[in-house]
């Protein structure tokens, strides 16, 4: 395979929203690439989805029960526990967008409706 030159790419410069550029930065660290090369690449699953027809996202929900076997943990610890482990999901995979969360059977059930690029769906 030969080496490409300078010459064979071309030079640009865009303008990006800040949240969208930190989520390309956390990307870029996440796997241990470039910011230039993480930019490549994202366009290049982004261009290559929707080639495959699946462009858009897909909206799912999950249910978490903050009734642990022991009731020693009080409730409201159960719920922040459980927040964070929906934060740490959120930051780990800044391609799924949150859209809401919500608390059922007086705070022991929480709910959380999220979206996920199509591409990754395994329903679509």
């Amino acid at each position: 395979m030969s080496k490409e030159k300078q010459d064979d790419w071309k030079r640009t410069q865009i303008r990006i929203p800040v949240g969208l550029y930190e989520d390309v930065v956390q990307y870029a660290e996440k796997h241990n690439l470039s910011l230039n090369t993480a930019m490549l690449e994202l366009m290049d699953l982004g261009l290559k989805s929707k080639e495959e027809g699946k462009s858009g996202r897909s909206i799912y929900f999950n249910d978490l029960n903050c009734v642990e076997d022991v009731r020693q943990v009080p409730l409201v610890k159960q719920q922040e526990n459980l927040t964070a482990k929906i934060s740490q999901l959120f930051s780990e995979n800044p391609q799924y967008q949150l859209i809401n969360i919500e608390t059922l059977n007086n705070g022991e059930k929480i709910r959380y409706w999220y979206s996920i690029p199509r591409s990754e769906s395994f329903r679509d």
